[in-house]
């Protein structure tokens, strides 16, 4: 078996030379105080964004003179106390407690909480552990000089870069599957750390996808988009901020009456998305007639299988039915057959997954429902969505229609169908999205040859956040304002 040890990020290596710089400010200070608390200062100001390098430095410096007060406090009151010679003794742990609730409770009367952990550890270091040495103010003085050393010499190091110019000019778009995740749909903590970073920088960027806004706030969490979002293949312009969709293109409702209708003759269920009020909402309808089979929930979902009846898109085919499973697809498909049973336990496996998301709303109806229709989903065996979709080419107002295939949130050997308006497609939603946020260009990274300007073949090894970065910030003498950045 290979093994494969990734190259030294970042952070490593200015650690590295955090430590060497701490050692050097040690020996031009004729080795004056102790280099641990410099060391230690300088590793923990070494973070992966500005805000936290910043956060941390001043918790610790706070934090630090904060404790050394109190210990200096503790110091005077136990030396004047015994004349000058310390002595342990039940009166000394006693003033120590009493003296480490003090210490919290300062740090929340001045609002610094977050410095209370090195408030007490600063104190304890001079209460308990050099009260009796021959000159404990001197290490007070070292103790708090080697932590502000330790976190100027961190900062510098944090804040110090290559010099780079950066394209605030380009609005660039990423796709999500296949490009920015693995194969196990996880974004790598180098990626997340990096987009993060050209985010705070001020790069234009966003995401392109056929997923809802809903599954890209599930998807990207931990990501800090500034831009709207291109959503459902293009078919919405989303502001994850705001939570209020920018542009839509709906299918006109007689359309929508015409696809519903085709899908209700060949027998398959289907969930209708709409836009109500800047909501999500998801129509299904019910089946009379149909007797209810109880599905188990899938064992990703968490949840176990119910003795309750399920909702109606989990409900089997009825008794005079067709047995539509065991039917071949073009049986399946054809006008008068029975409701997939295969399509109904999909939908009620995707709706038991999606349904726990504040940002979905479900909603069952009796009646088809054709107004503010965003597009229509149905899932089933892929034999099934193919024999479906051949036919659906066939219908005199297929050319009014735009039609993609799925797999992601699919079971073994399902697929899903979506249908929008011709006009929603995410180049001509790329374009609003352009003129929206003011850009001159864009720039688009995705897995499909000839529908992107950048393409990323393969998500693993962070291909994508490389590429990204060479186009927003390459290395240039004529960015070297930017080698210092706070």
């Amino acid at each position: 078996m290979k093994t494969r040890f990734p190259i030294p990020g970042q952070r490593i290596v200015r650690s590295v030379i955090a430590v060497w710089c701490c050692m050097a400010v040690y020996f031009l200070r004729g080795r004056q105080g102790a280099l641990f608390y410099s060391i230690v200062a300088a590793l923990q100001c070494i973070q992966p964004y500005t805000a936290n390098m910043l956060k941390v430095g001043r918790n610790r410096i706070i934090g630090t003179l904060t404790g050394a007060f109190w210990g200096s406090i503790m110091l005077f009151i136990e030396l004047t106390r015994v004349g000058g010679q310390y002595e342990e003794n039940l009166l000394h742990f006693l003033l120590l407690g009493v003296f480490t609730g003090i210490v919290l409770y300062s740090t929340v009367l001045l609002d610094i909480r977050e410095s209370s952990y090195f408030s007490c550890v600063v104190f304890m270091s001079v209460a308990l552990n050099h009260i009796g040495d021959e000159n404990p103010g001197l290490f007070i003085f070292n103790r708090t000089m080697d932590t502000i050393l330790g976190v100027v010499v961190g900062i510098f190091i944090c804040s110090l870069h290559f010099p780079r110019l950066r394209d605030r000019d380009t609005l660039f778009v990423s796709g999500v599957d296949h490009v920015l995740f693995r194969k196990d749909r996880q974004l790598t903590p180098f990626t997340k750390v990096e987009i993060n970073r050209f985010l705070q920088d001020g790069i234009r960027f966003s995401v392109s996808t056929k997923q809802t806004p809903a599954t890209v706030r599930e998807l990207l969490a931990g990501i800090s988009l500034r831009l709207p979002i291109i959503a459902m293949d293009g078919a919405v312009l989303y502001d994850l901020n705001t939570r209020k969709y920018i542009f839509t293109e709906k299918m006109e409702t007689d359309l929508a009456a015409l696809v519903t209708a085709f899908l209700n003759r060949h027998g398959m269920p289907f969930f209708v998305n709409t836009i109500e009020d800047d909501l999500l909402v998801i129509f299904y309808r019910t089946y009379p007639n149909h007797k209810y089979k109880k599905y188990g929930a899938p064992a990703s979902s968490g949840l176990q299988r119910s003795s309750e009846q399920p909702p109606a898109i989990g409900a089997g085919v009825s008794a005079s039915a067709p047995d539509t499973a065991a039917a071949s697809p073009e049986q399946q498909t054809s006008g008068g057959a029975g409701v997939s049973a295969s399509a109904l336990e999909a939908m009620y496996r995707l709706y038991l997954k999606k349904n726990v998301s504040p940002y979905r709303n479900y909603v069952r109806v009796k009646h088809d429902v054709t107004e503010n229709v965003l597009y229509i989903l149905v899932i089933d065996k892929k034999e099934r969505i193919r024999a479906l979709y051949d036919e659906f080419l066939r219908q005199p107002w297929a050319d009014r229609c735009r039609a993609a295939f799925d797999t992601f949130d699919c079971g073994e050997g399902e697929e899903i169908l979506r249908i929008y308006a011709a006009s929603a497609t995410r180049a001509a939603m790329l374009e609003k999205l352009r003129v929206y946020v003011g850009a001159a260009r864009t720039v688009t990274f995705g897995p499909v040859p000839g529908e992107c300007d950048v393409l990323i073949s393969d998500a693993g090894g962070d291909i994508f956040v490389k590429e990204l970065k060479k186009r927003f910030e390459p290395v240039s003498l004529r960015g070297w304002k930017n080698m210092l950045r706070l």
